[in-house]
């Protein structure tokens, strides 16, 4: 199954793949809402090709969370045009078997899709994983995805929209203080030390466009 907001990469991936006798696409989404509700209808593939950022609210990450809490046989290959090690971690954290990278050509996606399918796990060479570095992701919270308060994720996305901390207030009915301490709180969580810093950590790893 393959989860990707771009048709294109969706319909060359399904290309690929109809070379090869030994798979099958049995369903497709380009968004993370239609994918869980394709899972939730009794859709359950083998293997899921799913893209990290993604439109309508739903990203890769809340994907596969989802299918690691409710412990779906499920294993997933992230693939995506993010090449930020935080957001490789995070999708190794929610239960992510490999990682390809969009940029590179998809020769070899066979290989990889057989290696996670045997129960084995792929990452490129370039991201110098080892297995014990990898096992101790699986077994390490991520407080910025994990641990953020509603609050805090609708006022980096309203400052991400060029709105200051005084309009921000305002919108959201709070005040300035609380404003300030929920964008200490985020910091604190991302190791970013400003309102940009926060900005452009949660653009690499695709929480914000």
């Amino acid at each position: 199954m393959l989860c990707d907001d771009h048709l294109a990469f969706l319909d060359g991936v399904i290309e690929v793949l109809k070379k090869y006798p030994n798979f099958e696409v049995i369903g497709k989404a380009t968004s993370g809402k239609e994918c869980i509700q394709l899972i939730s209808d009794h859709l359950q593939p083998d293997i899921l090709l799913l893209d990290i950022s993604m439109p309508n609210g739903i990203s890769g990450y809340e994907v596969a969370k989802y299918i690691h809490l409710k412990k779906l046989p499920i294993k997933v290959i992230a693939v995506s045009m993010l090449d930020d090690l935080q957001a490789i971690k995070a999708m190794i954290r929610f239960g992510a078997k490999g990682f390809v990278c969009k940029g590179n050509s998809l020769k070899g996606i066979d290989e990889i899709i057989q290696t996670v399918y045997n129960g084995n796990e792929y990452y490129p060479e370039e991201l110098h994983l080892t297995p014990k570095q990898i096992e101790k992701i699986k077994h390490t919270p991520i407080p910025w995805l994990e641990n953020m308060h509603p609050q805090e994720w609708e006022i980096i996305q309203s400052i991400a929209n060029d709105n200051s901390q005084k309009i921000v207030s305002k919108q959201m009915d709070i005040s300035d203080s609380l404003v300030s301490k929920r964008l200490r709180s985020l910091c604190k969580k991302t190791g970013s030390n400003s309102s940009i810093g926060l900005i452009n950590f949660f653009k690499s790893v695709g929480m914000i466009k």
